[in-house]
């Protein structure tokens, strides 16, 4: 594919092939399946699919916990791409700015679309606190992914620093010793360690950050063969599920291991850890050879994140469920029916209305360029983002 960056070599390096700006297919279609894996967890989670500590797991409940499993990697996996690329583009003002008025554009515009809609009461859409959430997303932690995010990409300059003025083997010493305190750790304890918190947080993501750039400059060499990132990645992923089943069933005959029974879902949890590692170095070395197929994913993925934006939206949260399937079925056909359907239905229709928000916001950031408001604004970021370039070199 002409203009790709650079590709992860599964020999432990890098391959240097012909420069340029153009999505590589693999990793895009890897952002659009985390971005279906959040949505199928969100839909087990509002739905009450998953069992509580102390339930024993009936065959739907098993299934959630399967489905769960294979699907709690999407974050990590997320965060890694990002890092990937981040580690060697930098920072940019601009990118950043495009991402807060992206989340801006719904966090504003979501709740009164509701109130006209009849689906949410003007007196809560205005009530202050739930203004000032909407006002300052990132701030208020309306999206705590997005709040975690963009701290990690303001610090990314200082990473992108550290990684490239520390040897291999410096940054493999700091990332274990990151691990050992992120991870190891709390994997194995029956107990809740008060600094944890369960990889919901920027240090995590900086973590991540840090991994993808290691990936970046020097592979994994355990990943030689192109296989083993899918076989780590199903085994990870089969641990998660087999751990969370064994603990319920402890839990729920001897009332032991309650805090316990999350923990295989923490997005620091080791396994999790190590799934999501083995989907990406399994997507990395993916080739897809139609060119249809690469344009048609390079088209879709930029409206990934608006899918988590539109339906994570606290107002939109808690209900998508109830809107699409009303109850939800206790059958095991029927649930696993309807978590397909709203999955799948949640996932096209918010790829769609983010892809026109898109178009839409291009079209004005052209106009506004024309504007001598516009010029001036334009010139003060490219000023920092070539400073920060420079910094960068």
């Amino acid at each position: 594919m002409a203009g790709r960056d650079k590709v992860i070599d599964q020999g432990g390096k890098e391959k240097a092939v012909a420069a340029g700006k153009k999505r590589q297919a693999n990793f895009e279609l890897l952002r659009m399946t985390a971005m279906l894996m959040v949505v199928a967890m969100h839909f087990l989670s509002h739905t009450g699919g998953l069992p509580e500590a102390g339930q024993m797991p009936g065959a739907r409940g098993t299934a959630a916990v399967l489905a769960e499993s294979f699907c709690i990697v999407a974050v990590n996996v997320y965060v890694l791409i990002s890092g990937y690329f981040l580690s060697e583009s930098g920072f940019s003002l601009k990118r950043l700015l495009r991402l807060l008025f992206q989340v801006l554009f719904y966090t504003l515009l979501i709740p009164p679309v509701l109130v006209l809609a009849g689906v949410l009461p003007a007196g809560e859409a205005f009530q202050i606190y739930h203004i000032w959430q909407c006002l300052f997303p990132v701030q208020a932690g309306h999206y705590w992914f997005v709040t975690a995010y963009v701290v990690m990409y303001l610090f990314s300059p200082v990473l992108n620093a550290a990684a490239g003025a520390m040897t291999q083997k410096q940054l493999r010493i700091t990332l274990m010793g990151l691990l050992v305190y992120f991870s190891l750790g709390k994997s194995v304890s029956i107990l809740l360690f008060s600094s944890d918190r369960y990889g919901y947080d920027f240090g995590w993501f900086i973590f991540l950050y840090l991994t993808a750039a290691y990936i970046r400059r020097y592979g994994i060499r355990f990943f030689q063969e192109k296989k083993r990132g899918a076989l780590v990645y199903f085994g990870s992923c089969a641990a998660v599920a087999g751990i969370t089943l064994a603990a319920l069933v402890v839990c729920a005959r001897t009332g032991a291991l309650e805090y316990y029974v999350t923990v295989p879902f923490h997005y620091n949890f080791i396994f999790c850890l190590t799934g999501a590692l083995g989907l990406f170095m399994a997507f990395g070395s993916l080739r897809i050879r139609s060119e249809k197929l690469e344009r048609c994913i390079c088209r879709l993925s930029p409206g990934m994140f608006g899918v988590y934006l539109i339906h994570e939206h606290m107002d939109i949260s808690a209900r998508w469920t109830g809107w699409i399937i009303g109850t939800p079925s206790e059958h095991l056909g029927g649930y696993l029916m309807q978590m397909t359907e709203s999955v799948l239905l949640v996932f096209l229709l918010a790829a769609a209305i983010d892809l026109l928000r898109g178009k839409c916001f291009l079209l004005a950031e052209h106009l506004l360029a024309k504007t001598s408001f516009g010029k001036k604004c334009g010139e003060a970021i490219r000023r920092i983002d070539d400073s920060m370039g420079r910094q960068k070199g």
